[in-house]
């Protein structure tokens, strides 16, 4: 090999190798890589960069950061901001940890299936009604948890 191929050889490797160093992890991310996808995410939530999580709902520590109990997030997302319901809300939705928000407004934890006994009495704030009595949240006093 001629001088001049090897120095055009030597000069693209190191063209190669700057894109790679400035480049190189994204564009692994990108192209799909799995394991370098897990590990680097791993390290960034306990890190504390971009992709660390936030919201109201993250317990742990700094550097062990999780979702607290009752909330996940978003595909792909990083705040903890969806609550799990562990019944289904019917055609009501999961509106905060085991508890859903009903098409009357009223907050069960289910929709859609009424119990042996209905109730004649609305619970306010959260309350759920249980043999025409309402059994409320933590906060809330009152025959309909309105105080």
């Amino acid at each position: 090999m001629r001088r001049g191929g090897l120095l055009e050889v030597a000069l693209g490797f190191t063209v190669l190798l700057a894109s790679y160093t400035s480049h190189g992890a994204d564009a692994n991310l990108e192209a799909g890589n799995v394991k370098e996808t897990r590990a680097s995410r791993a390290k960034r939530r306990g890190g504390g960069g971009h992709d660390a999580l936030k919201g109201p709902n993250v317990c742990g520590s700094r550097y062990n950061a999780y979702c607290c109990p009752g909330w996940k997030t978003l595909p792909g997302g990083n705040q903890c901001i969806v609550p799990i319901c562990r019944h289904s809300c019917g055609d009501g939705f999961c509106s905060r940890p085991n508890m859903c928000t009903c098409p009357s407004g009223q907050i069960a934890p289910s929709c859609g299936s009424r119990s042996t006994q209905p109730c004649n009495i609305p619970c306010l704030n959260g309350g759920t009604c249980s043999d025409d009595h309402c059994l409320c949240q933590k906060g809330y006093i009152g025959t309909h948890c309105g105080q």
